[in-house]
């Protein structure tokens, strides 16, 4: 899973990622930082959707 994720990573940002030398020293937090952010705004959705789904089952 991790070699898929820095394969489609390296591939947006035109760089070898398991390189030390080819990343930028900064390049891991800012990319784990908006990962973080994505992944955590898709759990926050579907944990709303599902809270609304139960508040119409029991209405």
């Amino acid at each position: 899973m991790l070699d898929l994720i820095f394969n489609f990573a390296s591939g947006i940002l035109h760089m070898n990622l398991r390189d030390p030398h080819d990343i930028p020293f900064a390049l891991p937090l800012v990319f784990s930082a908006v990962l973080g952010f994505i992944m955590g705004f898709i759990m926050l959705h579907y944990i709303g959707n599902e809270h609304k789904s139960e508040k119409e089952r029991n209405d």
